[in-house]
């Protein structure tokens, strides 16, 4: 019983892997970033519904990215990555972004999620579409901005000037580990 257990958790993580990979899988540059782009704005709408604080920290924040992740942990390692766009609220420029994260420790499942990152300034923003941002787990129930005093319930600071808020779409992942995530542009798309 275990064992057929185990068979179908590890199917299950393929066949969600092998959806998402799909889904952008033979499309033209401009059909991804066409892609991207909705998702984008389902990102948003699921994120202003679950957490509507959000909304204010998006319309407020010099910038903001929203990525759709997908991860497979097995054993002692674990794989996410996600594609997504940054959207600098003063200049509407748009950079299109990839996300890697891998993890070491005690890893089991398979999950989709969205991220929304809020970025405060242009520091912030030139670091992030750089791929200079660099960040590992935290736990935060609250962030400040430490400027004007704003604060984001459900949000976790991940470095100087950057929050982010996560949804779990679907899926299951088991984790006791310790996690790197990077958040680059995507060359083929920009």
């Amino acid at each position: 019983m275990k064992k057929i257990f185990v068979q179908i958790i590890f199917l299950s993580m393929v066949l969600i892997l092998s959806m998402q990979a799909m889904t952008f899988a033979k499309s033209s540059p401009e059909e991804t970033r066409a892609k991207i782009d909705k998702m984008s704005v389902e990102v948003l709408e699921k994120m202003y519904s679950k957490y509507p604080e959000s909304k204010k920290a998006v319309e407020n924040a010099y910038a903001y990215c929203t990525i759709s992740a997908s991860g497979v942990k097995w054993g002692f390692v674990g794989d996410d990555h996600g594609r997504g766009v940054a959207v600098n609220n003063h200049t509407d420029k748009r950079i299109y972004m990839k996300m890697k994260e891998v993890s070491l420790g005690v890893n089991f499942g398979a999950k989709e999620y969205d991220l929304l990152f809020v970025i405060q300034n242009k520091e912030a923003w030139e670091r992030f579409i750089s791929g200079n941002i660099k960040f590992g787990s935290e736990v935060s129930a609250q962030a400040s901005d430490g400027i004007t005093g704003d604060t984001f319930a459900n949000a976790t600071v991940i470095a100087n000037g950057v929050w982010v808020y996560q949804l779990d779409k679907k899926g299951l992942a088991v984790e006791l580990s310790f996690k790197g995530a990077r958040i680059s542009p995507f060359r083929t798309l920009n």
